[in-house]
């Protein structure tokens, strides 16, 4: 047989005379002394039991179990493993790689459950929340409130941490996509005046200029609908603005340019301004933006324009009716830290 464990009160006793028993079922044909996997399994636990545990009177599988469990070590042993349970924190990383995945997380915590004998569902609850930093328990356990069974609750888990990792955050460093078009929102190094640099789409999502700094009220915070940021470019260092007091070179709308001051965008679900659920990668998304009482939105179409020999593609922002041209996207994302320490 292969080494086989000894049982020394740290290992659940079931999960001990399983990995016996699994042993002893492979090889049972080859052994004619004993007459059924039982009996095997029997004498062969009994003689792997710590010394310090009587074991001569027991008869049976059962019996040894509950001899076992009635020791003062497998009391310590269920102890023990409630307080990993209590000790036990989950730690994924908004600004990078995980050092330990979902999937081996949970099967960590399964364990532990199995080892500690907490089988009730609000129990299990109650140590996973515990597991999450306090600014996600509240959240997370509202997510749970109907979930009946253990399989849903590690389900639910992951689900909100695949959640968490989609959403987008103040500091994350972003390529803004025009849904109509395809194109990446760019501040381009093309001075545009007394107003900044350029702001056009660009072809090449790799191209520096296509990089946006989301800026939130504070670092790292989860971005929501309805809520205010800003968008910086690490190329220019020129914060996205916008002005009614100077029309667009192709359509005469609002100019849409890069500029060193700071400017606020609402980020908006499509064209809903009450939805305040959080922003999340891919989500279809629009930017209105506030001067004095006049509300506007961004919005990219097939309009050129030139400065110098050089050939644009237009950005601006109205205050028309919602369009298609008004949608955007996140497409990717990096969880990075600020340039700068305004908010």
């Amino acid at each position: 047989m292969n080494l086989l464990p000894k049982y020394d009160g740290t290992i659940h006793p079931d999960e001990w005379l399983r990995q016996i028993k699994t042993q002893c079922m492979i090889h049972i044909n080859n052994n004619h002394y004993y007459s059924n996997l039982e009996n095997m399994t029997l004498e062969v636990a009994k003689s792997l039991v710590d010394p310090s545990i009587n074991v001569n009177n027991v008869r049976s599988n059962d019996q040894l179990l509950t001899t076992l469990k009635n020791n003062v070590l497998f009391k310590i042993f269920l102890k023990s493993s409630k307080q990993k349970l209590r000790d036990l924190s989950y730690k994924f990383n908004t600004c990078g790689d995980e050092a330990e995945s979902t999937l081996e997380f949970l099967v960590k915590f399964k364990k532990l459950c199995d080892n500690a004998e907490i089988i009730n569902i609000d129990d299990q609850k109650f140590y996973l929340i515990h597991t999450l930093d306090i600014i996600y328990q509240y959240k997370f356990s509202e997510k749970i409130i109907n979930i009946n069974t253990f399989d849903e609750l590690l389900t639910s888990f992951q689900d909100f941490i695949i959640d968490q990792k989609c959403s987008i955050r103040s500091s994350s460093i972003v390529i803004i996509k025009h849904v109509a078009t395809g194109k990446y929102l760019s501040s381009n190094n093309c001075p545009n005046g007394r107003y900044g640099y350029v702001v056009t789409l660009s072809n090449n999502q790799s191209d520096p200029s296509c990089q946006w700094q989301i800026i939130g009220q504070s670092l790292n915070d989860e971005i929501h609908y309805g809520n205010k940021i800003r968008l910086k470019s690490p190329a220019t260092n020129q914060y996205l603005s916008s002005t009614n007091g100077c029309k667009s070179p192709a359509t005469n709308h609002h100019l849409v340019y890069s500029y060193g001051s700071i400017f606020n965008w609402i980020v908006q679900f499509g064209n809903s301004v009450d939805y305040n659920g959080m922003w999340k990668l891919n989500d279809k998304f629009s930017l209105l933006c506030e001067i004095g009482s006049a509300k506007s939105l961004l919005r990219a179409h097939d309009f050129h324009f030139n400065i110098g020999n050089k050939n644009f593609q237009e950005v601006v922002c109205h205050n028309e009716r919602f369009g298609g041209n008004d949608e955007w996207c996140i497409e990717f994302f990096e969880k990075g830290f600020p340039f700068s320490s305004e908010v």
